[in-house]
């Protein structure tokens, strides 16, 4: 499908492989890492809309993993792979907001009602509203306002959906720049020359300025 992408995080290449072969079906953008540390950086860089994790993996566990990304994330769809039934791993991912927990060996068919399931959840997610009758597209990662799209550039756009996933919480400066920038060198002066621009083509207070941190975006009232 359009504008969706996956993040799949498994140590176990065989597997791994078999995963992202199947799920190709679904979906062109999909991303893979083998450790938790890896995925936690392609997460950041590509913010995926999908995730499936191994649970038991090195740098990072799958729950310490998923924990992280629910700091602020509460729309991505999450889907934990485990060889084992664990009740102690239930009882901690239970406040997760999973769509799914697979035990290994993984069915086919499991896994396709699992995906279909993560996208259909995505859409109640399409829009958000925001202050002053903002509105964005979840799916086409697009902007509005009184029906008509505001035109973004891909660093504008990526600016923009970094708040919208932090929704009315303050985001520093150095997580907007490698949401945006990804590794290039810190520029906190290539922030304020985006966020000026996204200005002009909005209002003033769309983005509101968190005194020496960074920015948020609101939510309509």
């Amino acid at each position: 499908m359009k504008n969706i992408s996956i993040l799949v995080v498994e140590d176990e290449l065989s597997l791994l492989n078999r995963l992202v072969k199947y799920l190709s079906i679904f979906c062109d953008n999909i991303h893979q890492a083998t450790n938790g540390k890896e995925a936690l950086a392609l997460y950041k860089k590509h913010l995926p809309n999908i995730i499936f994790t191994d649970i038991n993996m090195p740098e990072l566990t799958g729950i310490e993993f998923v924990n992280e990304i629910r700091k602020t994330d509460k729309i991505s769809q999450i889907i934990i792979l485990s060889a084992y039934t664990n009740t102690e791993d239930f009882l901690k991912v239970i406040p997760l907001n999973l769509v799914s927990y697979l035990v290994k060996p993984i069915q086919m068919q499991q896994l396709k009602e699992t995906v279909l399931q993560a996208i259909d959840n995505l859409s109640t997610y399409s829009y958000v509203y925001l202050n002053n009758g903002y509105l964005w597209n979840m799916q086409t990662k697009s902007l509005h306002v009184e029906d008509k799209q505001i035109e973004l550039s891909s660093y504008e756009s990526k600016f923009i959906e970094c708040l919208i996933l932090k929704l009315n919480q303050e985001v520093s400066y150095t997580d907007i720049h490698y949401a945006v920038y990804e590794y290039s060198d810190f520029s906190q002066d290539a922030i304020f020359t985006l966020v000026k621009r996204i200005r002009k083509k909005t209002s003033k207070d769309f983005i509101k300025c968190c005194f020496k941190y960074g920015y948020k975006i609101e939510s309509q009232l």
